[in-house]
């Protein structure tokens, strides 16, 4: 195992004694060292809940029979941050994010990665971080947040909210309607429910087969999500140390272009075009604006959500058939998804799609 360059052979006994400082015992040297990457930050709503899941992780590495070792990352709220020069700081958070990824797995030389991101420069960041790192590598968002409503019923997001301050502006709204829409907008923690960035990369890493079915779509803070969670820990376990799934084995040509596929068919936050440039580079993966343009002309938009449409979230994708079910629609045109790309739970794509099916036609249509 790579961690045995700090915890085997007697030259090592001082490393040894600042991890049993760490609460390690005789039994943990023999067992994989896994990592968890946590952005829990309180002031983000698809965040605040995150040091529990990060609980949850380790709870199901150890049984698992792995050493979890939990840090964390910042993070920046773009919704928070816009309208004023916090904006200066988003784009750049996604490095440091990176960074931060990249140096606690390789100071510490640990064998296998759990990520735990959800909201806009998070994703990416920590994407990029493990790509750096290069060790067998699971994804698990904190999942989306519900739609909210308003009181005759009608579906809400935030995006209603951004439009509605300009309403305002103009008079056409008055602030009692804007003070309905600002307290119902966004009814629980999770990351905003439309294809905003963040739902758009938490996507996007489940077509590149980093993380696992639902990973886009199931909700936050709900027993699924946490199973979901669960699962995760318990397959980095699985394959800490297995060549077969380090990150790069995984990010590549092949998983880039599906993740593009579903961005197309799902009509995804045009953020996702510079993340995955950036992406693609720190894979080592050729990939431009002209392999994007050639993927959109033989993509149809398939799966219209908010903000594009105001009546579909996250939530209504899930119980249409999610993911899966996209990409299986998408497939139906010979090649233009790459089913023989590896995922992390062992399957290539094509076999993960083979139980895919569309259950809610006027959200997923048909090619």
């Amino acid at each position: 195992m790579r961690s045995d360059q700090i915890k085997k052979g007697f030259e090592r006994a001082p490393h040894r004694s600042l991890l049993r400082a760490a609460g390690l015992k005789d039994e943990d040297f023999d067992k994989p060292f896994v990592g968890i990457a946590n952005s829990h930050v309180d002031i983000i709503p698809g965040h605040f809940y995150l040091q529990e899941y990060g609980r949850v992780a380790k709870e199901e590495i150890r049984k698992a029979g792995g050493v979890p070792f939990e840090f964390n990352t910042i993070g920046v709220d773009d919704g928070i941050a816009m309208g004023h020069e916090g904006m200066l700081y988003s784009l750049p958070s996604r490095e440091l994010i990176a960074d931060s990824v990249e140096t606690m797995m390789n100071a510490h030389m640990l064998d296998a990665l759990v990520c735990i991101p959800n909201c806009d420069k998070i994703v990416p960041g920590m994407v990029m971080g493990a790509l750096r790192v290069d060790v067998p590598t699971v994804f698990v968002s904190g999942g989306p947040m519900k739609a909210g409503h308003l009181s005759d019923g009608t579906a809400i997001d935030l995006n209603t909210a951004f439009e509605a301050v300009g309403k305002r502006a103009r008079g056409q709204m008055t602030d009692a309607e804007l003070y309905e829409i600002e307290c119902k907008a966004c009814p629980s923690g999770g990351s905003c429910s439309g294809m905003f960035t963040a739902n758009s990369m938490n996507v996007l890493c489940e077509a590149m087969g980093i993380a696992l079915p639902g990973n886009g779509t199931v909700l936050a803070l709900t027993p699924e999500r946490e199973a979901l969670v669960r699962r995760a820990a318990r397959r980095a376990v699985e394959i800490a140390g297995d060549e077969r799934f380090r990150m790069r084995r995984i990010v590549n040509a092949d998983s880039i272009h599906n993740a593009m596929v579903v961005d197309m068919a799902m009509g995804g936050s045009s953020n996702t075009v510079l993340h995955m440039l950036a992406i693609a580079r720190e894979a080592g993966v050729p990939f431009d604006l002209r392999h994007i343009e050639e993927i959109a002309t033989k993509v149809a938009h398939i799966a219209k959500i908010a903000p594009s449409l105001s009546t579909v979230h996250m939530e209504d994708i899930h119980r249409a058939g999610g993911v899966p079910a996209v990409l299986k629609e998408a497939a139906r045109r010979g090649g233009v998804v790459r089913e023989g790309a590896l995922t992390v739970t062992g399957e290539t794509v094509g076999e993960r799609l083979r139980g895919a099916a569309i259950r809610d036609r006027e959200v997923i249509h048909t090619n």
